[in-house]
């Protein structure tokens, strides 16, 4: 029964790993749907080391609300791009300054790129008045702006939960808070209570109003049509990133638009996968001829560390593969192998000292976790530091390390042990089969078993009877 038990575990988990190889490599449209599953692999961000991007130069013409020449002014303006790249999801990028008047942006080619990159040429100013715009007979009367665009550091689009809409979260400068104060004061004076928001132009009608008990740094407006559609949604996002394109004091305007290769080459990624796929077929073969079944059980465990790395890899935001990234993919299946190593090296030193075939799994788990914790905790807080302090391809480094040392803890300690324990009812007296070997004068070391004394045996038979 238990060894039926055992084969029975090896099906399903032999079932479990093909699945997790298919959806590692595959891709295919979901039956019944038009949804096209990517594989793990396929949905991993790249970098520009391995994937097209876009490299777009902008004409720099000072706005009239700007004091400073177009040089100084496109200085001040290239902090605030980055910030608008970043927010929009470009993980990696470059971005400088060309001669005085012109700014080259670098991105990866995905979803929405060049449409992104396009917000940088629609700025809008935004007003806050406590009067509202109206037509008289003599003119247009147009009401004093108290807080306006060069008093904002960032607009970004946001969703109020009380009210259930879409609309804009405003975050100030220093003198912007200076300067909302000063409406809130003048709204006192003039006793109202609501303020009139303008974006583009003062015109015949407000693009939205706020009390002005909600006037803070980091408040929330709305649009009067603010609703929580997906339309709603759009227009609350691409007015955000407007008003913040036009605090940047300068107006850009494409001039140039390039497709840029990988550097690496277009089939660089392609070449690293059939690299890396090389490299775990001959660790494993090592481990079957080095350690027999052992190594057998160890490459079965490394299936299961590969695809679960692969999966998270590809589900955690802060992943991208460029070349530190593949690097740092290939050092986790060495970690991974050179930890199962260890293990089965100590299996093999705990057999040759006289130990049972099972005794000798059992302490050459416990007797080397240590020694593997500790390189793994290592690599851990490293990873995390490439992670907090390092720029693009370091912190790639670290994204993939810091997912390797915790899937592989797990799949050493776990999975592979369970293997091994699975595997004993179905080898405990052939060490030959699983590369274990011990001098012929070593004797084996037998268990101990607590005897018990034969009045002590028949009280407690009676104690069992009585009971």
């Amino acid at each position: 029964m238990v060894k039926k038990r055992s084969i029975t575990r090896f099906i399903i988990l032999s079932i479990i790993a093909l699945v997790l190889v298919l959806l590692t490599v595959c891709s295919f449209t979901i039956p019944g749907t038009t949804t096209v599953y990517n594989s793990f692999i396929g949905s991993i961000p790249l970098g520009f080391d391995f994937s097209s991007g876009y490299s777009v130069v902008y004409n720099g013409e000072k706005s009239s609300s700007s004091d400073l020449s177009i040089s100084e002014t496109i200085d001040q303006t290239l902090p605030k791009i980055d910030k608008f790249l970043s927010y929009q999801g470009f993980s990696e990028y470059t971005l400088s300054k060309m001669g005085d008047e012109q700014i080259k942006i670098e991105v990866l080619d995905k979803e929405y790129s060049q449409t992104i990159l396009g917000l940088l040429e629609t700025p809008e100013q935004i007003y806050f008045t406590v009067e509202e715009y109206s037509e008289e007979e003599d003119g247009n009367t147009n009401p004093e702006s108290y807080l306006g665009s060069s008093d904002i550091s960032f607009a970004e689009v946001s969703y109020d939960q009380s009210a259930g809409v879409y609309g804009i979260k405003i975050s100030l400068t220093g003198l912007g808070k200076q300067s909302l104060q000063n409406l809130i004061t003048q709204a006192k004076n003039v006793g109202t209570d609501t303020v009139y928001i303008y974006v583009g132009e003062i015109g015949s009608s407000s693009w939205g109003t706020i009390s002005v008990s909600k006037l803070k740094d980091g408040m929330f407006i709305q649009s009067s049509s603010a609703s929580n559609t997906n339309s709603a949604y759009s227009t609350a996002y691409q007015t955000a990133s407007n008003i913040f394109v036009g605090t940047f004091g300068v107006n850009l305007s494409q001039d140039e638009v390039l497709t840029i290769s990988p550097r690496l080459g277009n089939n660089a990624w392609m070449f690293t996968l059939i690299a890396f796929l090389v490299f775990i077929v001959a660790v494993m073969i090592f481990f079957a001829v080095r350690y027999g079944d052992l190594g057998i059980l160890a490459s079965f465990a490394m299936i299961f560390f590969v695809t679960l790395q692969l999966l998270f890899m590809q589900a955690i935001p802060f992943v991208m593969l460029d070349l530190g990234g593949a690097i740092a993919m290939f050092m986790s299946v060495l970690l991974f192998a050179l930890s199962a190593i260890l293990i089965m090296e100590r299996i093999g030193k705990e057999y040759a000292l006289g130990n049972r075939i099972h005794v000798s799994c059992k302490n050459g788990f416990r007797r080397s976790f240590w020694r593997i914790f500790d390189l793994h905790v290592i690599l851990l807080v490293t990873s995390v530091l490439m992670l907090l302090i390092g720029q693009f391809s370091l912190s790639y480094f670290g994204g993939v390390m810091f997912i390797a040392s915790i899937v592989s803890m797990f799949c050493l300690y776990v999975l592979f042990r369970f293997f091994i324990n699975t595997y004993l009812p179905l080898n405990s007296t052939k060490p030959q089969k699983m590369r274990l070997y011990r001098e012929a004068n070593v004797k084996e070391i037998k268990e101990e078993v607590e005897i018990i004394p034969e009045e002590k045996a028949d009280s407690l038979k009676g104690g069992d009877n009585n009971e």
